[in-house]
């Protein structure tokens, strides 16, 4: 989830958290005039009244974003594993992946800025970072045990530090009004947790433009635990390190790219683009409109360096195969045109109503070679409505041939096997039975959109298909 995702899931929140809000500060002062009326000495400002009730907003607003408005989908998980969010995402250079840990911390930095106008109590740090710890363990565990979430320690860091961030600047803002003038030191201690995760972010940044192959996402943020896991090898593993080819695709991590492909569909299929580019994950996400008022989607993918145009609703019948390779004769004029298929991809067509382009290499070829080289495929659902596809599909990667590298042999590869250094979606297990019936080497882009050597181990997990990805550059 991105930020754009979450300010999406945010904006119906906020009317009912505020409604919330306002319903419990109100019955809270009929409360206090009734109590003031029959005595009582206890004195509540206004500011403290604000404070509550936007206390209480935040609360709502982060109990639906965090526990209610998720399915109950995650079986009381638990990740003690800290700083694996970190590390996560480094191999995915992911956007998103950085963005929420950014708002794990903007998300409990109210907590920290309204809590010390509650209370001068409440103006002491320890109390505040118990406060903060107290409140996102008891949210982590609500996640776990309704099953809505996942109790990570990750989490209750970010958490507590944008409370922190949040008790620091409120601090720095009374001592400034209190004195009547700036405290620089108050005011530094305020800067203290923005600007180490600028110069942490900043020094990633430097690591990451000054190496020459970008990062791989199939690299673990936590290792397995093999020792409880039944390994066992079914197959004689060449132990020989050879070199092979690593080409690059400048369509991949690419956003002018992007943006020049959706201009051209722009221009070729006489659409007007509706409001602004939006990202999603790796995705970013254009809208367009037609004469009609039709709106298309035009998607382009970081990661793989494909993109698609599609319109929902219209479901086109089957055609006959004359028909089609008419409607093929003029998509694969109009898309040559463009500059994006080319002219040596083999027509077909399919289930009688899509076109197809595709490209393919030998994978020995692709190993051993030394000149550049396209592959993939182009798909396309003509409508027979009118002369924008109902779905264009492009998945055609253009690879330049880079260098020769050398690559690890497949028995050190399956040494990362035994130490765990790969990545699955589930954990194994203590009792797991792997076995490991065939390997082969196989190509996955990375960050930079380089063509880098894997290893794609093959067995059985508990005499289930099983698959795992090693880099072969190490």
């Amino acid at each position: 989830m991105d930020i754009i995702s979450i300010i999406n899931k945010l904006l119906p929140i906020l009317p009912v958290a505020l409604i919330t809000a306002f319903f419990i500060i109100g019955i809270s002062f009929v409360s206090y005039v009734f109590y003031k009326k029959r005595g009582g000495k206890l004195k509540v400002t206004i500011t403290q009244f604000v404070s509550i009730f936007l206390l209480l907003g935040w609360f709502v607003v982060v109990m639906v974003l965090t526990t209610f408005s998720r399915g109950e989908m995650f079986e009381g998980l638990v990740n003690f594993r800290l700083f694996s969010d970190y590390v996560n995402t480094w191999h995915q250079w992911s956007l998103s992946e950085l963005q929420l840990i950014i708002f794990n911390m903007l998300m409990f930095a109210p907590l920290g800025f309204l809590l010390p106008l509650l209370s001068k109590k409440l103006r002491h740090f320890g109390i505040v970072l118990g406060v903060s710890i107290f409140v996102t363990l008891g949210i982590e565990f609500i996640q776990m045990v309704t099953h809505r979430g996942i109790f990570e320690l990750n989490d209750i860091l970010h958490n507590v530090l944008g409370s922190v961030a949040g008790y620091l600047l409120m601090s720095a803002i009374l001592d400034c009004v209190t004195r009547r003038k700036i405290i620089v030191k108050s005011v530094l201690k305020a800067l203290y947790i923005p600007m180490f995760f600028v110069l942490l972010f900043s020094c990633a940044l430097i690591v990451y433009h000054t190496k020459e192959l970008g990062n791989l996402s199939i690299r673990p943020a936590v290792p397995q635990n093999m020792k409880q896991v039944d390994v066992k090898l079914k197959i004689d593993l060449p132990t020989d390190t050879e070199s092979v080819s690593l080409y690059r695709n400048k369509q991949i991590h690419n956003l002018k790219y992007g943006k020049e492909i959706a201009a051209r569909m722009e221009k070729s299929f006489n659409l007007q683009q509706k409001g602004r580019m939006r990202i999603e994950g790796f995705n970013r996400i254009w809208t367009y409109i037609d004469k009609d008022g039709k709106e298309f989607t035009f998607t382009y993918s970081l990661q793989r360096g494909g993109w698609g145009l599609y319109h929902e609703g219209d479901n086109n019948d089957p055609m006959k195969p004359d028909r089609l390779e008419k409607y093929g004769q003029y998509y694969g004029k109009k898309l040559v045109s463009t500059d994006v298929l080319p002219p040596d991809a083999v027509f077909s067509t399919q289930d009688e109503n899509t076109l197809r382009w595709d490209i393919e290499q030998n994978m020995t070829d692709i190993i051993h070679g030394d000149s550049d080289f396209t592959e993939g495929f182009i798909m396309l659902i003509p409508s027979q409505k009118h002369q924008i596809p109902l779905d264009l599909d492009y998945d055609m990667n253009e690879n330049k041939y880079v260098r020769k590298v050398d690559i690890i042999s497949p028995a050190q590869a399956y040494k990362d096997i035994l130490k765990g250094n790969f990545a699955i979606y589930n954990d194994l297990v203590d009792g797991d039975q792997l076995d490991i019936n065939e390997y082969e080497l196989d190509y996955i882009y990375d960050s930079k959109g380089y063509y880098q050597p894997v290893y794609r181990f093959k067995g059985l997990l508990n005499g289930e298909a099983w698959e795992v990805l090693i880099p072969a550059i190490q």
